[in-house]
């Protein structure tokens, strides 16, 4: 073949495929990056909006207003006028149960911190957070509620008539709903019982324990199916009997608050609650999904709720006490203002120690340090020592700060104790023991931001006479500057989040006064976080989430602070 007619490699078809089929995985590879990255950035989406849904309930608070005598702020005990007041409204009912469920919509605690406003005819007017269970509910979280004002007419005791259809048609949706999970769920799980042991009795006939095992099931999955064939009846006649675990219905009418027995499309059979109530000309018909044993509040509070909301008493406001108040055993009084100040306290002590110690120790090893055995060991375990689990500074903190370590001497009957003495939950303590976890990382970073630095510049400063702390302190420190104190900010963004070291060594005492300075007791903010994601009150899950964002926020600004730095002295 002339040497003309011979194409080049890079014409050749074989070139060309292989460099398609390079494009293409060139092409791959930058979708799965950008894939990975979408990923990310969903789930951290997903993960911030669940965190902020939950935590929207506990920005604002419902509050109750109530007006006290002279004679009740005189008298050193004014919840009990605030519990006669709540009482008065639900009518003195006279039951001892009642009345007890009446006086927790109002913590004892919450009366003793309050402010009031005395008017001209002696009568003082505050405003009360009313109960976490209260809060909740009147938010629309405890229950899915529905309410209805209806005209009705009295056919006899405990009985009235009306428009009821749209009541029992809710209801009824819910009882479906119900049957379909109890079908799911019960039944399905007492008929595959029963299938088995007909197995089993079959293999083993003579066995007696089984055969009282199978009849036992078989007369539970009868009871079962009777069940669900009343409970479509009822659905189908619409005539809905309500028991403790049905939804609860509750009807207001005239002076009397009733619970709700029996209801069809024309008529209404109730028991009443409470009486002797402020007249009221239409009739309310109110619909609770939950029932009363799955929920924290009780029928009869909700009917004293629903009364002082109809009177004006009830209203709500931004809950200034989460920024403003220290942590309490009531939900509607906690705060977050100790654990701020707890972790201000850390971060300042952290910072003292670490960022000189840890930049101090950089510029030795790496500008001043020969590079011998001893140097390689001790850069190979600073390397180790930033990849120590934090609870391991813990142990470290609370053995030889707080306890002491104990040595006992040979032939003399005493002990020697190195360290100690300091005290359990000192925010001190803390700051040193985050000190010691942050300075691994501070140091690397620090190092790794002197090593960039060009070898001339320390040339050009030592072949013009500069000293070599001069050429450190003139030359280099200022362009490593940015990234020594980035990894410094983004090394105290860490230590802000840790929470293990802090559980060893104390802080997690239950504080009722703020913390003034490092040797008092103190706790912070992921130590909060985690005494309230422990308690079980719903309450506690909407304000452990406003401590997570406020959280998060304090490290968004720092590690925001970081970048900020490093762009501004990057310009210089």
């Amino acid at each position: 073949m002339p040497v003309s007619e011979v194409k080049p490699f890079a014409q050749t078809d074989a070139f060309q495929k292989r460099l398609r089929s390079r494009r293409r995985a060139d092409s791959r590879f930058k979708y799965y990056g950008v894939f990975a990255i979408g990923v990310a950035l969903c789930l951290l989406l997903v993960l911030l909006i669940s965190i902020g849904l939950e935590a929207r309930t506990a920005f604002t608070r419902h509050t109750l207003s109530v007006s006290l005598s002279q004679q009740d702020m005189v008298s050193g005990d004014p919840y009990a006028g605030v519990r006669s007041d709540l009482l008065a409204v639900a009518g003195n009912p006279q039951d001892r149960t009642e009345r007890l469920l009446v006086g927790q919509l109002v913590s004892p605690l919450a009366v003793s911190q309050m402010t009031s406003t005395e008017t001209a005819a002696g009568v003082h007017k505050t405003r009360l957070p009313i109960s976490d269970d209260a809060d909740l509910y009147l938010k629309g979280v405890s229950s899915e509620t529905r309410k209805w004002q209806l005209p009705v007419q009295r056919a006899g005791d405990g009985t009235l008539t009306g428009d009821f259809s749209e009541a029992v048609r809710t209801l009824g949706l819910w009882r479906q709903e119900e049957l379909e999970r109890f079908r799911r769920v019960r039944l399905r799980s007492a008929e595959r019982e029963v299938s088995l042991l007909a197995n089993q009795l079959q293999a083993l006939p003579e066995d007696d324990f089984l055969k009282r095992r199978a009849e036992a099931a078989s007369a539970r999955l009868s009871n079962l199916q009777s069940q669900l064939e009343q409970m479509e009846a009822e659905i189908s006649e619409r005539q809905i009997r309500t028991t403790q675990s049905d939804p609860s219905v509750l009807i207001r009418t005239g002076e009397v608050y009733g619970q709700v027995t029996k209801i069809s499309g024309d008529r209404i059979s109730y028991d009443v609650v409470l009486e002797g109530l402020t007249e009221q000309a239409q009739t309310q018909l109110l619909v609770v999904r939950k029932p009363v044993g799955m929920r924290a509040i009780s029928d009869v509070q909700i009917m004293v709720i629903e009364e002082l909301k109809a009177r004006g008493q009830i209203g709500w406001q931004l809950n200034t006490r989460l920024l403003s108040q220290t942590d309490s055993s009531e939900a509607e009084l906690a705060g977050l203002l100790a654990g701020l100040l707890g972790s201000v306290f850390l971060m300042v002590t952290t910072m003292l120690i670490a960022v000189p110690v840890g930049i101090a120790a950089a510029i030795y090893l790496e500008e001043f340090a020969p590079r011998n055995t001893f140097t390689n060991f001790v850069q190979v375990n600073i390397n180790n020592l930033a990849a120590v689990p934090s609870i391991v500074f813990g142990l470290l903190g609370a053995a030889i700060l707080v306890n002491g370590v104990v040595i006992p001497l040979p032939f003399v009957d005493q002990a020697l104790t190195l360290g100690g003495g300091l005290g359990r939950g000192w925010p001190l303590v803390g700051g040193i023991v985050l000190a010691l976890m942050t300075l691994p990382t501070i140091i690397i970073s620090s190092r790794a931001a002197l090593s960039s630095v060009p070898n001339s510049i320390r040339q050009g400063a030592l072949a013009v006479g500069a000293s070599r702390l001069q050429m450190i302190h003139h030359h280099v420190l200022p362009i490593a500057g940015p990234g020594i104190l980035t990894g410094s900010i983004i090394g105290l963004a860490q230590a802000l989040g840790e929470t293990a070291p802090l559980l060893l060594i104390g802080m997690v005492a239950f504080l009722g006064d703020m913390p003034t300075g490092v040797t008092d007791r103190a706790t912070a903010l992921p130590v909060l976080i985690f005494q309230w994601s422990t308690r079980a009150e719903r309450a506690w899950e909407p304000l452990t989430s406003v401590a997570i964002i406020i959280l998060l926020a304090l490290m968004l600004c720092l590690n925001g602070l970081a970048v900020w730095l490093r762009m501004r002295f990057d310009k210089r």
